[in-house]
């Protein structure tokens, strides 16, 4: 596991090892950027087909198929990150940082088109002012803080769960 040095006085300032693979030119950035992306595609599509089409933002099994599209995109950065694809074949730390990175692509992204989607139509907000579960009175900011901090809690919980399976020993 590479550590990252502040205080580097040499020529090599701007190349970071810790952000590349040893036996490929593929870089952390590059892998978590295209899964999350892609897992970002997924849920934003999940969205639009559950919620967006009905006017309700408030669908409780949405969470639970956000929670398994992001598993389906933690587990593909990991398998494109191992050496060969299988279990046991990653540094438990590097791993980590690769699937939480994933994680936050694509929840990032995610939160940002709830942002817009919710400025621009504004009726699931109005449905769950009058008529949700809890009648919460959220606006198009507390609506997408709620999406990112859901999001980043289950990103965080679920890399856990799957570094368990791609850890060296």
């Amino acid at each position: 596991m590479a550590t990252f040095d502040l205080f580097r006085h040499n020529s090599r300032q701007l190349y970071n090892g810790q952000f590349h693979k040893n036996d490929s030119n593929k870089s952390i950035h590059k892998i978590c950027i295209k899964n999350g992306i892609l897992t970002a595609i997924l849920l934003i599509a999940s969205f639009m087909s559950l919620c967006a089409l009905t006017h309700h933002l408030q669908i409780n099994q949405l969470s639970a198929a956000n929670l398994f599209i992001l598993a389906l995109g933690i587990y593909f950065a990991l398998k494109d990150y191992s050496p060969n694809g299988k279990s046991k074949s990653i540094d438990y730390f590097e791993g980590f940082k690769v699937g939480l990175y994933t994680a936050l692509v694509a929840i990032i992204t995610h939160t940002v088109f709830i942002g817009i989607y919710t400025n621009i139509d504004v009726s699931p907000l109005n449905y769950m002012k009058a008529d949700g579960l809890w009648k919460l009175n959220l606006d198009t900011f507390s609506a997408s803080c709620l999406v990112l901090f859901e999001g980043l809690v289950g990103g965080l919980i679920l890399t856990f769960c799957m570094m368990q399976y791609f850890k060296k020993n």
